[in-house]
């Protein structure tokens, strides 16, 4: 239950007559209240029902979840704010799955070395002409990374015309203020900015090698099981951006290892990673080529987003601007089996999340008179397949972009824990800080920095795509700081048995308390920012590191 802060809170937003602001705090308390456990359980228990066949992208199970929120959005008296006067946005995509793929190795001096696909490597699927077949040179770049504010380039000096770039995964990450901290590294890891860079230096193809920290992040394991899913892009006027159509493929350390030594290198993989964590990043040619083949059939297809809208209170100056909730409603469908089950129910990830936004619009409807500025709906396809629904929403909004004040992104499943601390990645880059104090203070949690930096977290879910144009965003979550050691063993354990698994289903077992007490956190925070008075829409900090990147990125 809310504590009696939520007036106080509340009050420091600014008031209206005809919006006291203890009425509003009352209102916020028997609204949050009706988020309750039962109706969370219960959403997730039919999203994340074999019915559904796991919600893939494109999919009859997707469409199916989608016809099924677009109802539940109705039937909270939410406008559709879709296209065409419904509650979709149709996103065109085009799909391929490597079918078969080699690389050779080619020395100066013996014959083909042949890596082995799945052991060795992993190729991704060419999503423009279905096919590719390239024999190139083969040229080391560190991280691919150029940071002129760390003095920090890898490309230096390099050509790489007609090269295959063999690069790390991810960017350097220190605990130091002026080299490489956690957002920054997170930023300059991003997957498609590399490809973008290396693509713009003319490169014939790029090898991306795992480091230890990509096999923290996401085991091999976990990879393997990805590659055996579809891969998606958006498409613009039926084309692929072209940066996507270079060939690639994921690179195992120790197979990278082999190429220093076929290439008669005499530093480590670890030598080479330590040089660019330290500042002194080494480029070099590896004196050997390589040739990647792949095949991946392709095909069109389309997937909607759902969207709804609540609008604001007649007459607030406020009206014409919008709060947005997201998450994503895809997971990732039928794969190949586990058990002998082959469905991949997608519970946490993201029916949790789905069912989040849906009991927190539910909140909503529930308070005794509209918030000052609308709220959006944004129930997102494609997340899994590199967050392609929310990029389309941005790059298409089916409301003004720039009347959009912030986002809250809803992903990563349910706490199995009771909450007392909260995170939220994202805030203290943006006056967001202020709606996110107000939301837990009036919980009683405690406010906690990110816990695992290292994740890449910020950069890996649908508010990112928000923040590239411009738009403050979060990304909550219950804080793990204040489990017990047996407890956040607990829920590593739980997350790698289930983590984009078949094993990710509702279970009768699971307590949702802890997630109905996090969805309450999350509906007070967008309803804090709703009620910011005229004009005080939340902003990014002067100067701070997100307008600076992304001006000069």
């Amino acid at each position: 239950m809310l504590l009696p802060a939520v007036a106080v809170a509340l009050l420091t937003l600014g008031t209206s007559p005809t919006h006291p602001a203890d009425a509003i705090a009352l209102g916020a308390a028997s609204a949050a209240a009706t988020i309750r456990p039962e109706a969370i359980s219960a959403q997730v228990r039919f999203l994340a029902s074999d019915l559904l066949e796991g919600r893939g992208t494109g999919a009859r199970g997707h469409e199916l979840a989608a016809a099924y929120v677009s109802s539940q959005l109705q039937g909270l008296g939410l406008e559709p704010a879709g296209e065409d006067g419904t509650y979709y946005q149709w996103v065109p995509l085009r799909a391929a799955r490597v079918t078969s793929s080699s690389l050779d190795v080619l020395p100066a001096r013996g014959p083909p070395v042949a890596l082995t696909s799945g052991t060795d490597f992993l190729a991704s699927p060419d999503l423009a002409r279905g096919q590719a077949d390239v024999t190139a040179p083969l040229v080391f770049v560190g991280f691919g990374v150029q940071a002129p504010e760390y003095r920090y380039d890898d490309l230096a000096g390099v050509d790489l015309k007609g090269k295959i770039a063999v690069v790390f995964q991810f960017a350097p990450l220190t605990d130091r203020d002026d080299f490489f901290p956690g957002l920054p590294s997170a930023l300059y890891s991003e997957y498609r900015r590399k490809l973008r860079l290396l693509h713009d230096r003319g490169v014939a193809g790029v090898l991306l090698v795992r480091t230890p920290r990509a096999d923290r992040v996401l085991p091999w394991d976990v990879v393997v099981r990805a590659q055996r899913f579809e891969s998606m892009a958006l498409l613009n006027n039926g084309e692929v951006q072209p940066w996507l159509t270079v060939p690639k493929a994921s690179l195992k350390g120790e197979a990278f290892q082999r190429l220093l030594q076929l290439s008669g290198r005499t530093e480590s993989m670890a030598d080479l990673l330590a040089a660019c964590e330290s500042g002194h990043p080494r480029s070099f040619s590896l004196g050997i080529s390589a040739r990647l083949r792949v095949t991946s059939p392709v095909r069109a297809l389309r997937s909607p987003n759902v969207i709804g809208r609540l609008p604001a209170a007649t007459g607030s100056p406020s009206a014409a601007e919008t709060v947005v909730y997201s998450a994503h409603l895809d997971h990732l469908g039928i794969g190949e089996p586990e058990n002998g089950d082959a469905i991949y129910n997608g519970a946490a990830d993201n029916a949790a999340g789905v069912a989040t936004v849906l009991e927190v619009a539910r909140a909503f409807t529930r308070l005794p008179e509209r918030p000052r500025r609308a709220i959006l709906f944004l129930l997102v396809t494609a997340e899994e397949k590199g967050l392609l629904g929310s990029e389309y929403f941005v790059g298409h909004p089916t409301v003004p972009l720039d009347r959009i004040v912030a986002d809250i992104n809803v992903d990563s499943g349910y706490p199995l824990f009771p909450v007392t601390s909260v995170q939220a990645r994202g805030a203290d880059h943006s006056s967001l800080l202020r709606d996110v104090q107000v939301a837990a203070s009036a919980l009683g949690y405690q406010l906690r920095p990110e816990s695992e930096p290292e994740q890449n977290s910020f950069i890996r879910s649908d508010q990112y795509n928000f923040v590239r144009a411009g738009i403050p965003a979060i990304f909550a979550a219950e804080s793990p700081a204040d489990d017990t050691p047996a407890q956040r063993e607990q829920a590593l354990a739980e997350r790698k048995r289930r983590y984009h698994r078949p094993a990710d289903e509702w279970r009768p077992d699971i307590d949702f308390a802890p997630a109905a007490a996090l969805a309450r956190f999350q509906f007070l925070v967008g309803l804090a920012v709703a009620q910011r008075g005229a004009g005080d829409r939340p902003r990014f900090l002067d100067g701070d590191l997100f307008t600076t990147f992304f001006k000069r990125n």
